[in-house]
């Protein structure tokens, strides 16, 4: 940082600083830190002392990239005096500007490369663009490669950048780990000439007459060509004009952008097109297709690619139109180019898929190590020389998520091969198994040698119901099958649809794992599909690993009868009667029926119409979906029921639920390993005997190994709405008590119990769950994450005596959890006072601890050189004072507490009453929470505070403060921690103010006490630092964990 900005120290002489002092100060800086070379990125003035450091210390300078301001040669600041004597050329600016992009290129871990071809963009023109070739661009690709050093590559290309992409490959087969094109699949020399086969008007075929196209172009500016052309590319016809209409008249001017492409993201385009032109984007790929590209290593007329390849359509993509193209697809005929093709069609999607339903193909291409912050496309140019054709390129690094895989200008990827980058085995693949005489789909994820995991979805739903469960799966080591049912989705609808049973269902399903040989499965069923999973494994026990299900429990025949006592209206009465709901449901598309069965039950009472009301009138049309379901979700599944219709999906469930001959015989236990995941606001609980059933154990007379999880605030689609939280509980995420020092704690823990271990310790207001982002982190890094909840905390017992709770009852009990668990080392994670109790496990137990990061507090020795010091309104003397906080905290509800704590702990001001006001007076009821914490969280915290009440929580941590732990029985008074530890500070964490603490920390004097000490900063951090930048946080704990295990 510069001198006199921000943190660093301010010069005596301020106004006699210069340029000079800041260049050599950054020399100085460089020297200090060992650093024999960087690369200079400068914003503002900035970019002015990186080019001056530049200049002075050539040897030093690996590149530089400049923001807002280009190389100023000397003198040019003269021509300010031609401006108004007001002109205002001061800017403030402190190192933090930056922190959205160190925080992107540390945290992305992988490299993504996206040029623009010749012509296009931001790079050169050349010379001659009408004679602009395909290989050219093959060619550039190679040189931009070599130019960055990189020897393999994933190749993704889009459009014609497929055709450049497969012919990349074709050239230089050794360097190309897989191929991944999206709207055009390999095309073999020649297959263009079937476009002589449409009409004069095509679009091709006007584009490749010189003139034409730029004369229609001409009309317009380039913003509105690129509008219209993305408004064309987008339906499913192809684009051709009458005899006397021009391609752009195709476009009325009123037609609005599809939904998915922005006027921002229009601007970009526009800008970046006008600046190009369309001259090469004519002459390649338009004018270009009679060029065959083809390798030295093959004759031309036999090309072959034989690398893992993937091709990704919309369904509603009109290249389909193009004659043959369908039937090159589908008749498998590419396979002859291309044999190591997975071809994947998307519902809906068009010729923009990537743009248009982004996360899935994301998923498809599934990217590790994603970015949380949001970082648009064109974030970080790097202007690169690509010698060997002469032609400056302008490569653009992309940091992406989840959202927005491929850049707006993207036609041809290039990402770097690295392991973590795209992985063939995790892709989606939608197969066909022949069973029973029916064609069924099966979506899968996952390598074939890994465990199994069979999803069965429920109703209104199709495979597409676990998308969120499958890729969580997949990530963590399974392999995730999920099949439609016939009669559902892509699977065959039976010749009889009315003769459809469980007893089919249950045979499929069997009949699927031995066609992909499995053995032995993990079992997940959703709504009716739990009754199907439970079936199965009543039959087949020896095939079940464990049974999973949500929204319904094992349900014993004649379970349903009971629903006899509902009205007439009841749902499920009307679906059974023959030909109502075929009527009920004939008066709406297919998308309406399931947008109305999702909205229903998604309401927490059971859906039940008046006698003179069909089911589907219960939905007001105006009612939106719910928030977690979004219209391109809905569309996914209107487009299967479209194809499947409802027939199937009547009989079974809702006309088969009398029929108990599906079940054994006898033996109605199902011994396996079993979790139930209900919502608590499920509609399910109102059938009559139900919550009864659940809740008093009666259901574990049939499931005895089973553990039922209520997800507060959780309706009948769970695992849609919290994905999170199911995928948690699915990826073996334990809840158990163990027996420590006369009381049963609360532990959850997630991971592999010969993983190395780390144990986090929570602070106040928490518990366990607020370590719920770092847990997954460290169990998917290869960790074994403990989370306990302290005695008297969350879901562990109360002691007898919370009054007489001390901290070294905490330190007693991690090591006896720890010793229950077996466990000889581990790392500590701790928060808040945590902190105390891990620091003080590792003076006591040394040679049990491998690491301790603390966040949100350092160590603070008994004879630490600070003491609090604070007025009597200070919150920590305040609810240290016996039953001042009891009356305070009894005017509300718990979950208000919470709230009001955290709010409070949020911010960067210690919390301070008056003298006549309590410390929840300072929190406004109408103050929201922060952004990072939801509604759902609250509700969780709320709900286990609301078991627990306060009593333990006030008197450890705020009503022990003074205790003196007892180390100088194991002659630890003078002791030091010698582990190597980490703390991560909020910047904005309240607990800066207390007094002596920031000098404590910044001083270094903390390293008198812990000598290995590393202290990372957060700029905007909150005392809550681990749920407020969750990625932020897991990765500086992955990269500590990982250099010390």
């Amino acid at each position: 940082m510069n001198m006199g900005y921000g943190l660093s120290d301010i010069p005596q002489q301020p106004d006699k600083t210069s340029f000079a002092d800041l260049v050599n100060d950054t020399a100085s800086i460089l020297d200090y830190l060992g650093i024999s070379k960087v690369f200079v990125i400068g914003k503002d003035f900035g970019a002015m002392v990186g080019y001056a450091f530049s200049l002075f210390h050539q040897e030093k300078v690996a590149g530089v990239i400049t923001l807002g301001v280009p190389f100023m040669p000397p003198g040019f600041f003269k021509s300010h005096q031609a401006l108004p004597e007001g002109f205002y050329m001061k800017r403030w600016k402190i190192w933090y500007t930056w922190r959205h992009q160190m925080i992107a290129v540390a945290n992305a871990g992988f490299r993504a490369i996206a040029p623009d071809y010749r012509g296009y963009g931001l790079s050169d023109i050349p010379q001659q663009p009408e004679k602009t070739l395909f290989a050219d661009l093959v060619n550039d690709t190679a040189s931009i490669l070599d130019s960055l050093a990189i020897s393999k590559v994933f190749v993704i290309g889009k459009d014609f950048g497929a055709m450049v992409g497969y012919a990349f490959a074709l050239f230089y087969p050794e360097k190309v780990a897989g191929t991944v094109t999206l709207g055009v699949p390999f095309l073999p020399p020649g297959f263009h000439e079937s476009h002589q086969a449409l009409p004069e008007g095509f679009y091709i075929r006007r584009w490749k007459e010189p003139g034409r196209a730029e004369a229609d172009f001409g009309r317009f500016d380039a913003k509105t060509v690129v509008r219209n052309v993305y408004i064309m590319f987008s339906k499913s016809e192809i684009p051709i004009a009458s005899e006397n209409q021009e391609i752009m008249d195709l476009v009325d001017p009123s037609v609005p952008l599809p939904s998915w492409f922005t006027e921002e993201d229009l601007s970009a385009y526009g800008d970046l097109y006008h600046k190009s032109g369309f001259q090469t984007p004519l002459q390649v790929p338009y004018r270009s297709f009679a060029e065959n590209v083809g390798s030295p290593q093959q004759g031309v007329d036999d090309p072959k690619v034989e690398g893992p390849a993937l091709l990704i359509m919309g369904e509603e993509d009109y290249v389909f139109k193009f004659p043959g193209m369908e039937e090159y697809l589908k008749s498998g005929e590419v396979k002859k180019y291309v044999p190591n093709l997975d071809i994947v069609y998307l519902p809906q999607g068009c010729h923009f898929v990537h743009e248009q339903f982004p996360d899935q193909v994301n998923q498809l291409c599934e990217i590790n190590g994603t970015i949380d912050l949001f970082v648009r496309p064109l974030t970080l140019n790097s202007i690169m020389n690509a010698t060997m054709i002469g032609l400056k390129l302008m490569c653009v690094v992309i940091f992406m998520n989840t959202r927005d895989f491929f850049t707006r200008l993207l036609l041809l990827g290039v990402v770097q091969y690295s392991a973590i980058c795209l992985k063939k085995m995790d892709q989606i693949k939608h197969t066909y198994v022949h069973v029973n005489g029916l064609k069924l789909h099966v979506a899968e994820i996952g390598s074939d040698s890994l465990p199994v995991v069979i999803f069965l979805h429920g109703f209104p739903e199709i495979w597409y119901t676990w998308r969120h469960q499958m890729i969580a799966v997949a990530n963590a080591g399974f392999r995730a099958i999920a099949p439609d049912y016939r009669g559902y989705g892509l699977s065959d609808i039976p010749a009889e649809p009315e003769k459809a049973s469980f007893t089919d269902l249950v045979k499929d399903t069997a009949s699927i794992l031995d066609s992909l040989a499995i053995s032995k499965v993990f079992v997940i069923g959703k709504d009716f599909g739990s009754m199907v999973g439970y079936t199965f494994a009543l039959f087949f026990p020896e095939r079940v690993a464990g049974i999973a299900t949500l929204g319904m429990p094992f349900m014993p025949p004649g379970s349903f009868e009971d629903s006899l006592a509902l009205p007439e209206g009841f749902y499920m009465r009307r679906w059974q009667e023959v030909g109502r709901a075929e009527a009920d449901f004939a008066r709406f598309d297919a998308k309406t029926i399931v947008r109305n069965v999702y909205i229903l039950f998604s309401k927490s009472e059971i859906p039940i119409a008046n006698e003179n009301q069909e089911i589907m009138d219960l939905v007001d049309p105006s009612t939106p979906l719910p928030s977690w379901f979004t219209e391109d979700d809905l569309a996914v599944y209107g487009d299967l029921y479209q194809k499947s219709g409802f027939q199937t999906p009547l009989q079974v469930p809702y006309r088969s639920l009398a029929d108990t001959s599906a079940y054994p015989k006898q033996g109605l236990k199902v011994e396996a390993p079993a979790l139930l995941i209900m919502g608590e606001e499920d509609y399910l609980f109102k059938f009559p005997g139900m919550e009864g059933y659940l809740k008093s154990g009666e259901v574990k007379k049939y499931v005895p190994n089973l553990e039922i999880v209520y997800l507060p605030k959780g309706c009948h689609f769970v695992h849609e709405q919290f994905p999170d939280q199911v995928n948690q509980l699915i990826l073996e995420m334990k809840h158990s008590h163990i027996g420590v020092n006369g009381l049963k704690v609360h532990v959850a823990e997630i991971g592999s119990d010969s993983s190395p271990a780390v144990i986090f310790l929570h602070g106040f207001p928490e518990i366990w769950y607020t370590w719920r982002h770092q847990m997954i982190a460290v169990a998917n890094a290869g960790f074994r994450a403990i989370a306990p909840d302290y005695r008297g905390y969350g879901l562990s017992d109360i002691p007898q005596q919370p009054h007489n709770t001390k901290f070294a009852d905490l330190v007693n009990d991690t090591a006896s959890i720890l010793d229950s668990l077996a466990i000889s080392k581990v790392f500590v994670v701790a928060k808040d006072f945590g902190a105390k109790v891990g620091y003080a496990f590792a003076l006591i137990h040394p040679g049990k601890v491998a690491g301790i990061v603390t966040l949100g507090a350092p160590f603070v020795h008994p004879n630490a050189p600070f003491k609090l010091a604070f007025p009597e309104g200070f919150y920590i003397r305040r609810w240290q004072e016996p039953g001042r906080a009891e009356a305070d905290f009894g005017r509300f509800d718990a979950k208000t507490v919470v709230r009001n704590i955290y709010i409070m702990f949020s911010r960067s001001e210690i919390p301070m009453a008056s003298e006549n006001q309590e410390i929840m007076d300072l929190v406004d009821p109408s103050a929201p929470l922060p952004s990072w914490f939801t509604e759902e969280d609250l509700s969780v915290y709320g709900d286990l505070y609301h078991k627990s009440g306060f009593q333990t929580p006030l008197q450890v941590p705020y009503r022990s403060l003074g205790e003196k732990l007892e180390f100088s029985k194991h002659g630890l008074d003078d002791a030091k921690i010698e582990a190597p530890t980490l703390v991560i500070m909020g910047e904005e964490d309240y607990s800066f103010k207390f007094p002596g603490m920031e000098q404590y920390v910044k001083s270094g004097a903390v390293k008198k006490y812990v000598p290995n000490l590393e202290i990372i900063y957060l700029p905007q951090g909150c005392h809550f630092v681990h749920e407020q930048f969750p990625d932020q946080v897991n990765q500086l704990l992955l990269n500590f964990l990982n250099c010390n295990k």
